[in-house]
């Protein structure tokens, strides 16, 4: 389970890196922490808008959705979805077929068990840099855009690093960025 991630990036170099100008430029602010446990909000491309970075509400709720992000969130968890389980829901699985997003972080936090104490480990570039994780967003009937990270078995530096899990959230590299947003490929290419 993910639920730390970064971003101390500033405006400048996401829109620099990423193509894409800050939609609301005042809402966002480089933080070395965030917690998803908490209502959290993350910097976000999405297929719809590829030219805009806009805020993403951590933590994907059905489109029709209309209670409260804190009584859905502690029904079930939603900040990461597992590929495996991305077909167990119909509402993921439309959100993968027509609305991916890159989630935009310099890093983000795994943990590492050693002689009975938990370590908290930081990932990210040796650049500082930032990088997109592959995600999918619903738009609820608010307007608010809700998002999860989608993760995928840990390679081999990840099991390196980390020894509490068998996942970690889905990478994707600058040059499939605009393949990722891309709504006309299916889910095979995916």
């Amino acid at each position: 389970m993910y639920y730390k991630l970064s971003n101390i990036a500033e405006i400048k170099t996401l829109e620099n890196d990423f193509e894409a100008c800050m939609e609301h430029p005042s809402l966002y602010r480089p933080r070395p922490i965030v917690n998803g446990l908490n209502e959290e909000t993350l910097s976000v491309i999405i297929s719809e808008r590829p030219d805009q970075i806009i805020p993403g509400i951590w933590g994907i709720l059905p489109e029709n959705y209309t209670d409260d992000w804190t009584m859905f969130q502690k029904v079930t968890n939603t900040l990461n979805i597992h590929e495996n389980e991305i077909s167990s829901k119909i509402w993921y699985a439309e959100a993968l077929k027509k609305r991916r997003c890159l989630v935009l972080v310099t890093g983000f936090f795994t943990s590492f068990l050693h002689m009975g104490e938990v370590y908290p480990f930081h990932v990210g570039l040796a650049s500082g840099r930032p990088f997109c994780l592959g995600g999918i967003y619903n738009i609820l009937e608010d307007g608010f855009l809700t998002c999860s990270l989608l993760t995928t078995r840990a390679n081999g530096f990840m099991q390196q690093i980390q020894n509490l899990g068998f996942d970690m959230p889905l990478f994707i590299s600058k040059k499939l960025n605009k393949e990722w947003l891309n709504g006309d490929i299916g889910i095979s290419e995916i």
